[in-house]
């Protein structure tokens, strides 16, 4: 009988062997508005390539994000995380590095912050089970803003 430690650990192996398998040309397949095709279009027009891997932070980007590609907003986005409840040491160093390099946008970090408390836990979810669904039905199931 496996511990509860053991099934986490499963769950994570199986989580990140996902994550590394899907690419961006593999991603733009899938039906149009979803989060994979998205997520494919992301990667590509950011000029990763077509053979970049997904990982979490790229669909974070993607459903927190305000659709632009900067350091201003993948700072906002952990900022977001963190008001959803992540409380990882990426997202506490980024916040703390951002903010000591961007002090001129604490209040908008802050806002983020709101924001991802005012959404439904989801930084934990499985995301790469749901890159076959439309993302606004996604941002609309957590809350997402």
């Amino acid at each position: 009988m496996k511990t509860m430690k053991e099934k986490i650990e499963a769950v994570r192996i199986e989580f990140e062997r996902k994550s590394k398998n899907i690419t961006a040309r593999q991603l733009v397949t899938y039906p149009q508005g979803s989060l994979g095709h998205n997520l494919g279009n992301h990667l590509l027009t950011s000029n990763y390539g077509t053979n970049v891997t997904a990982e979490k932070e790229d669909i974070y980007q993607l459903l927190i994000g305000r659709g632009e590609v900067s350091v201003k907003e993948d700072i906002a986005v952990q900022y977001y995380l963190f008001g959803n409840g992540s409380n990882s040491m990426r997202t506490l160093l980024a916040m703390g590095v951002g903010l000591l390099m961007c002090p001129h946008y604490a209040g908008y970090f802050y806002r983020r912050y709101r924001d991802g408390k005012q959404a439904l836990r989801f930084y934990d979810v499985d995301h790469f089970g749901m890159l076959h669904l439309p993302i606004e039905r996604i941002k609309d199931t957590f809350l997402i803003r």
